[in-house]
């Protein structure tokens, strides 16, 4: 038997320090789940890999304001992420973590390995250290302003508006970011990588890789041409792997060298795990094997520059083949980020779509080539135009009349002039789609799928399979199979982008779509259709403003005591007018406290006189184990509170009951609202609820 030809799937090993953001997805994991089921299905042996980065410092920022260890958030978010991996059926053949003891063993072996060819050495070093906490501190805690592109939140290991890789003596006005204090910058010895001496090997590698995308080449090679210096592999942590020589035990290895180790880490704990120990060395030694790194655009530097330069010194191990970063997906204008909440998480936008439609759209819009934008009212508009009403119905229209009227598609003895080129168009279709794919052109591989869609119903419609059923059986059952061969193909070429949908419809087809045997050539030769129609896995959604809530945000201008009610106040807001609230905010606020606060107001609620006083708008609250905050933001007073392109300005007055029927909830920097079966985000400009992620449970709005 032939052997598979075998490629090596990597993706970028996200930060366990955060829930993983729409950004994330679209900018690495999506692309490369559909690009290994697309490979999968064409007979290749793939290996998939990533895992969570554990010793960054985000993860011990994130554990100092959370007051606990930088393991216990480790643990916490490195589930979190394979929750939400698993929840988007984005399925890795291992997702290693870099706090395994697996991992020390990779990357002592790196570390001893270069440094015994001499291509690690020690020099002294000048670094950031910060008087009051008297301790050096890693390069990301301290920021300042980007001395190449002005950008004024630049971190001491990289700027995230220009992609270059920093050294924080180079920032503009550094400050640490823990304590807001300038630092000072005292020598200390470390371990550095000589890049200056792969830089050569490491230029002709790149100048051979004119296939990339131009913007990862043009950048890399913009990067190398400026010169590569030595780098510093090790810093002063307390939280990392451990240096594997004596003498260096207040050290570590320094995250940026020690992660990119993790693919390495994950291949040969997964063979482990399968019981072939060996079987990862096929695909890292075996210089056939072409091997792919999915990553976002901030990570460029570090997998063609770094990586590469550490894969050349060891000498081992395959350089990377392809390295198909993506761009940015953008959020009103502004860069997905976790650190910031701009944008939503996966698991937020899995509270009110499924997982269907969550991949279809993000597979629609991959910033393949440049920024994308990602919005609401296109998320709805693609779902319910092209996924719903023209695959689905489609798939509805053909099972239904075969099952209908009792009949069983078969493959006919000829086919006339007209099937014969429409048999010719789905194999074209289906060889451009593969084409596209496998140049990792994701995005033109689904266009392509929408055209063969529109083809299939065009021909069903002009088919009228309604009027043959009486003239001509023999010609009806030409034009079904037909029908149903379509369906088969843009099911199964549907199935990488929308797995789980696609694995449903081919049981109503009567085919069975396993991910661990099928593939596109057997699935395709099958011709025995055995109709079984189910319920099509697809439901419109609805994202647009339900137009019931008029929410603005509002100026507390005075707060008075009740006269008649010890426990309320009487609180006066500018909105688009000045309205009257009559709160028990008094148990929780002072009124010093209130008066000038910007809030968020209910205001057509049905007004209500409470202890003799007229109230015409709630004020918004978030309540939770016997504490109040208050959502806000900045603004002009009056402006609505939007989800996307929607503004939740609804002009007509709610009854009280109509408004309990209603339900809210807090998902990290959104307020989500419920009516009905549907959640809908509220946001304004720079809305930010002031609660821990801890504090998320049972949250309810007052």
């Amino acid at each position: 038997m032939m052997e598979r030809e075998k490629i090596l799937v990597n993706c970028a090993l996200p930060y366990a320090n955060g829930p993983l953001h729409l950004g994330h997805i679209a900018g690495a994991y999506l692309g490369a789940d559909i690009f290994v089921r697309f490979n999968r299905m064409m007979e290749k042996e793939v290996l998939f890999i990533s895992g969570s980065d554990e010793y960054g410092t985000p993860i011990t920022i994130s554990a100092e304001k959370n007051h606990v260890t930088p393991q216990e958030i480790a643990d916490k978010f490195h589930n979190m992420q394979i929750e939400t991996f698993n929840a988007l059926d984005i399925n890795f053949d291992k997702f290693m973590r870099t706090s395994d003891p697996e991992h020390d063993i990779d990357v002592d072996e790196f570390f001893l390995n270069l440094l015994e060819k001499n291509y690690l050495v020690k020099r002294y070093m000048v670094s950031p250290f910060c008087k009051t906490l008297n301790k050096f501190m890693p390069d990301r805690y301290i920021e300042g302003t980007c001395p190449y592109c002005g950008y004024e939140g630049a971190r001491g290991d990289q700027c995230d508006n220009c992609g270059r890789t920093l050294d924080p003596m180079e920032l503009i006005n550094p400050v640490c970011n823990l304590v807001n204090e300038t630092p000072v910058f005292r020598v200390t010895e470390h371990f550095f990588l000589t890049l200056d001496s792969l830089q050569k090997d490491l230029s002709d590698y790149i100048d051979s890789k004119t296939y990339w995308k131009q913007n990862v080449l043009k950048f890399t090679q913009n990067f190398i041409n400026e010169g590569l210096h030595p780098r510093a592999i090790t810093r002063d942590l307390d939280w990392g792997v451990k240096i594997p020589i004596s003498g260096y035990e207040n050290k570590k290895i320094y995250v940026w060298f020690e992660a990119l180790i993790g693919y390495i880490t994950g291949a040969r704990v997964y063979s482990k795990e399968i019981g072939k120990p060996d079987y990862w060395k096929s695909f890292w030694m075996d210089r056939s094997v072409k091997s792919y790194y999915f990553i976002g655009k901030d990570n460029i530097p570090f997998h063609t520059i770094i990586w590469p330069s550490m894969l050349l010194a060891h000498g081992e191990y395959n350089l990377p083949y392809n390295v198909p970063a993506n761009e940015y997906l953008r959020f009103d204008g502004e860069k997905f980020s976790k650190s910031r909440g701009i944008g939503f998480t996966a698991d937020e936008m899995l509270k009110f779509v499924d997982k269907n439609s969550l991949r279809y759209y993000m597979a629609s819009i991959l910033p393949e080539t440049g920024d994308s934008d990602f919005s609401l009212h296109e998320f709805q508009y693609k779902v319910n135009s092209e996924l719903v009403d023209k695959y689905g119905n489609y798939i509805y229209r053909v099972e239904s009349f075969i099952e209908k009227n009792g009949l069983s598609p078969h493959i006919p003895e000829s086919f006339d002039t007209n099937d014969s080129e429409i048999l010719n168009l789905i194999q074209s279709k289906f060889s451009a789609y593969c084409e596209e794919i496998e140049n990792l052109h994701i995005k033109r591989g689904l266009s392509i799928w929408l055209e063969l869609v529109m083809a299939a119903n065009n021909y069903f419609t002009e088919a009228a399979p309604w009027k043959l059923i009486k003239v001509d059986m023999d010609k009806l059952n030409e034009k079904l199979y037909i029908s149903l061969k379509m369906g088969q193909y843009l099911t199964v070429m549907l199935y990488p982008y929308v797995p789980s949908a696609a694995i449903s419809i081919m049981e109503s087809l009567g085919m069975q779509l396993n991910p661990e045997k099928s593939t596109f050539s057997k699935i395709l030769n099958d011709n025995n259709f055995h109709v079984n129609k189910g319920n099509i896995p697809f439901e419109k959604i609805d994202l647009t403003n339900p137009n019931v809530l008029d929410i603005q945000l509002a100026t507390v201008v005075s707060v008075e005591n009740h006269p008649s009610a010890d426990s309320l106040y009487v609180i006066k807001v500018k909105g688009d007018k000045l309205y009257t609230s009559v709160s028990d905010l008094k148990k929780y606020y002072s009124g010093e406290a209130l008066t000038g606060r910007k809030v968020l107001v209910l205001t057509n609620l049905e007004p209500a006189v409470i202890r003799g006083i007229k109230s015409d708008c709630l004020i918004l609250s978030v309540k939770n184990a016997g504490s109040v905050e208050l959502p806000t933001g900045s603004g002009v007073d009056g402006e609505p509170v939007a989800a996307g392109n929607y503004t939740y300005n609804g002009d007509g007055t709610m009854t009280y009951k109509e408004f309990q029927k209603m339900q809210f909830s807090i998902a990290c920097h959104h307020l989500m609202v419920k009516l009905g079966e549907n959640q809908y985000p509220l946001m304004l400009n720079d809305v930010y609820i002031n609660l821990s992620t801890e504090m998320l449970d049972n949250v309810v709005i007052k």
